[in-house]
């Protein structure tokens, strides 16, 4: 049996979520089809930071988009996801740290983001829990973190009352175009659905079905992230921080810590095959170093951890836009600061395929799936470009 719809969105992370409610707000008919339960994965197993500090380059302002939008759930997502105001520092304790800090920060203040970059001693001045060895740090005034557990629930009572149908709880095994038009998924369960338009919001897992739709061998790896919760503890910190490349952290309400990092996980191309386990060695290094920009940390112990994984591209650009050689197929993928930026960038999404002008443009020559084309993973998984790259595009159907 199949049902027909104007679009279905496979995967239902906060980026598939936001862009079914939203498309299905504008009058779509839409289904939103998830293999586990809604936010889950990335989106439910992050630590919740909403920061102008971590994005880079075009990412920016859906960045600034998404936080807005983070503050307002009430209004748009009718409930409260957790969001908290905090100020936000990256910091750097080597001159070469402190080199590449100074870069990255001042592309983001030529974008028109309220960042200040300052040395050691004003840092502290800022947030006297940082250590004395500090050397230069960024701040940003307007950073903050929402509850990443909470935000399926709200998403599932939001799309429900919006008319989506949800699938969740079963996955998609391949498509095919439909005898009259559009295409047909076919689901774990044995059934089917046909919609005019699809869209893959299933960060890495869009690697095998952007194949189903003609991109063979598309350069998407994924990298566990590791999150390490302590015991709760006196106030340290009010603010965000980041060590430059290393690791992130920030105190909860309830006085515990959230140390977040994916340094020393190796690169993987299967999702389902990936090795998500618990790492001694990892944890150790993740807490030096944050009792090192913190010593208040020397203090606390360990009481937890998690892990999710991300989706990432050579050159380690989102990939949104209409997949190469096919109609009406979109995706939108492999997003840095995807906590951050779902909302927003659903919104954008909707209001694109919707045929309306959406309020900055999603799909731009940075983010084209085309590009991956021409793209493969150089040494130590930087970008590479492919010599055999093909002189035109795949048409599938």
């Amino acid at each position: 049996m199949s049902a027909s719809y104007d679009i279905a969105v496979v995967g239902g992370g906060g980026l598939g979520c936001a862009s079914a409610l939203f498309m299905a707000r504008g009058g779509m008919k839409v289904a939103l089809i998830e293999r586990g339960g809604l936010c889950m994965e990335a989106s439910g197993r992050n630590a919740g930071t909403l920061t102008l500090l971590f994005a880079r380059g075009p990412l920016l302002p859906l960045v600034a988009g998404g936080k807005a939008m983070w503050e307002t759930t009430q209004t748009w997502l009718g409930g409260d996801a957790g969001h908290r105001h905090a100020p936000g520092i990256e910091v750097a304790f080597t001159p070469a740290e402190a080199e590449l800090l100074e870069r990255e920060m001042k592309l983001r203040q030529e974008a028109g983001l309220p960042i200040e970059i300052m040395g050691g001693n004003r840092a502290r001045e800022m947030e006297p829990g940082l250590s004395e060895k500090v050397i230069m740090g960024a701040y940003s005034p307007v950073d903050g973190f929402a509850a990443s557990n909470t935000i399926g629930g709200l998403y599932r009572a939001a799309l429900g009352a919006t008319g989506v149908t949800l699938r969740e709880g079963v996955a998609v095994t391949g498509a095919e175009p439909a005898s009259g038009g559009g295409h047909v998924l076919r689901l774990a369960d044995g059934s089917a659905i046909t919609a005019r338009r699809i869209l893959l919001t299933a960060n890495m897992w869009v690697r095998p079905m952007l194949e189903w739709f003609g991109l063979k061998d598309p350069p998407i790896k994924g990298r566990v992230s590791q999150m390490i919760v302590t015991e709760r503890m006196r106030p340290a910190i009010r603010a965000i921080l980041r060590v430059v490349s290393q690791i992130s952290l920030k105190q909860t309400n309830n006085g515990t810590f959230i140390i977040g990092s994916s340094g020393g996980f190796p690169w993987f191309d299967n999702p389902d095959e990936a090795r998500i386990e618990l790492r001694p060695d990892n944890v150790v290094r993740s807490m030096k170093i944050a009792a090192h920009a913190v010593p208040a940390l020397g203090e606390t112990r360990v009481l937890r951890t998690w892990h999710g994984f991300d989706g990432y591209t050579p050159d380690n650009q989102p990939i949104i836009g209409p997949v190469p050689g096919v109609r009406d197929v979109y995706v939108m993928a492999c997003m840095r600061s995807g906590w951050t930026i779902g909302p927003y960038g659903g919104k954008l999404m909707a209001e694109t395929l919707l045929g309306r002008e959406p309020e900055r443009p999603l799909f731009i020559p940075e983010f084209d799936p085309a590009r991956l084309l021409r793209m493969e993973f150089g040494p130590n998984y930087t970008l590479k470009l492919r010599a055999d790259a093909p002189a035109t595009t795949p048409q599938v159907h």
